[in-house]
């Protein structure tokens, strides 16, 4: 299913959210002005995700998250291990300097929104998410991770 509007996923709106709060701390007990209410606005909108404060995922997994959403390729690239496997739909990539090639052009023209976490495993586990074209329109997919010593060897993206 595609999603024809262009709004960012709550999992960004949630660390703009925070960043707002704390820049409203700095002022002065006097200023009670638009930043605290700005603040409060941006962090109530978030809450109302489904995604925000109720999903519990891995920290490896929420860390993939975080840095596709924040364009981070080479922190996504780094939770992987040496010869980590990544395999998205058809494609496979081997190693960072692979993963690398993969990560570049997907964390700059998407964003994902995780929706639900679909299965809970001792080795990882696996999330539905919505995958946004910055361009506009979407999809859904799973990401199941295969995570071990605070790294992915392996992760499987699967689009529906």
């Amino acid at each position: 299913m595609f999603r024809t509007t262009s709004r960012r996923p709550a999992l960004v709106v949630a660390p703009v959210a925070a960043a707002i709060a704390l820049a409203g701390c700095g002022a002065s007990s006097n200023e009670a002005g638009p930043t605290s209410t700005g603040a409060a606005s941006v962090a109530a909108a978030s809450s109302a995700s489904p995604a925000a404060g109720r999903i519990q995922m891995d920290p490896v997994t929420k860390a993939f998250v975080d840095a596709w959403n924040n364009q981070d390729a080479t922190a996504m690239v780094n939770l992987f291990t040496t010869d980590g496997v990544l395999v998205d739909d058809t494609r496979t990539f081997r190693g960072h300097d692979e993963i690398r090639t993969f990560a570049e052009p997907e964390v700059t023209g998407y964003t994902i929104e995780v929706l639900t976490v679909e299965e809970r495993r001792a080795d990882g586990q696996k999330i539905l998410v919505e995958v946004n074209r910055n361009s506009g329109g979407g999809f859904k997919a799973t990401f199941d991770f295969t995570i071990a010593d605070g790294r992915i060897p392996r992760a499987n993206l699967q689009y529906a």
